[in-house]
């Protein structure tokens, strides 16, 4: 698999590079196809603080009245500190390896995100940064 990163606000994608970043409109990205076992080697120890966690429903809480599923996310089994030296910096979710959203997270907030998914997708895949361990991923089956 093919892993393309914003060399200006770490986004990810996948395949193959876009000619804009859809985070920050940057147009520049490096190819690292390791870049997720690179952080998993860098710091072994980390992974149960960086992992994302998946939980889908497929009642939404927001949109009871649409079609539409709930991805909450927490990073961690154990959860990951959230402190100016040491933080999540985003969540990204993917459709098909297709970038649909971010969430932007401050040492103010908890570890954790939800995307409300209005198609029927029946694959995501979560991407998470820490500004110093890296990029991690979980991938879920929907459905």
């Amino acid at each position: 698999m093919s892993i393309y990163a914003c060399t200006s606000c770490g986004h990810i994608e996948f395949e193959s590079a876009p000619d804009s970043c859809p985070q920050c409109r940057a147009q520049t990205f490096e190819q690292n196809d390791n870049i997720f076992t690179e952080s998993a080697e860098k710091s072994k120890e980390a992974a149960p603080k960086h992992i994302p966690s998946i939980k889908v429903s497929n009642e939404c809480g927001l949109f009871p009245e649409k079609e539409c599923s709930d991805l909450m996310v927490r990073i961690g089994e154990t959860p990951h500190p959230m402190e100016e030296k040491h933080h999540i910096r985003f969540i990204d979710c993917y459709e098909e390896k297709r970038y649909i959203g971010r969430v932007n997270l401050t040492p103010a907030l908890h570890p954790a995100g939800c995307f409300h998914i209005k198609s029927q997708a029946s694959h995501v895949t979560i991407v998470e940064n820490c500004n110093i361990h890296g990029y991690w991923m979980a991938e879920q089956k929907l459905g």
